[in-house]
């Protein structure tokens, strides 16, 4: 097997974005020649005629589905989140430090158990704020999505309304939404 095999079947293998140094590292390898053979093998997915690419985030890389392909694999692929999971998310995304009350005002009582399971998978992080919490997503958020706090923002605010999945427009949440700011004194939760 040559190093880019290798590092080919790490980067398939791993969940999570991979640095060259993890990949060194998981490999036993020199770190030159891993990030050398990265950069070979990135150039043969870029010229290669396939379904998968390799995508770098920072420094890690993860080999994953060219987003063309997405809509072809819906039918078999297992879903991780649930509708609901993925539309509390988006909305606390959009929301950032917005309280329970509201959460649990748009997507009902049942979003308690909900919130309590992304929390277990560290999708979002809850702070107490007087007699509430106020939620935000966390950095593991931005890994399993693979996006950034920049993409995020750009696209909140280039959106006019949030889509659910099932294609039924919400209002934008800015205005009907009680954001705080736990550093502010004077602002008071709901």
């Amino acid at each position: 097997m040559d190093l880019g095999e290798k590092i080919e079947a790490v980067l398939y293998a791993s969940e999570n974005p991979l640095s060259a140094d993890d990949i060194a590292f998981a490999l036993k390898e020199d770190r030159a020649s891993v990030a050398s053979a990265l950069k070979k093998l990135i150039r043969e997915y870029n010229n290669r005629k396939t379904s998968l690419c390799i995508v770098r985030t920072g420094i890690r890389y993860k080999l994953q589905l060219k987003p063309e392909f997405s809509d072809l694999v819906i039918p078999v692929a297992r879903r991780e989140l649930d509708k609901t999971e993925i539309s509390i998310l988006g909305f606390i995304a959009a929301n950032d430090n917005c309280i329970r009350g509201d959460i649990i005002q748009r997507f009902g009582e049942k979003s308690r158990e909900t919130l309590q399971r992304l929390e277990s998978r560290k999708l979002l992080s809850a702070k107490k704020y007087r007699n509430t919490e106020l939620f935000s997503v966390t950095k593991e958020f931005f890994r399993y999505f693979n996006i950034d706090k920049k993409s995020l923002k750009k696209m909140a605010s280039s959106e006019d309304k949030i889509t659910e999945g099932d294609g039924n427009s919400i209002p934008p949440a800015s205005g009907t939404v009680s954001s705080v700011d736990p550093g502010n004194p004077n602002e008071s939760g709901n």
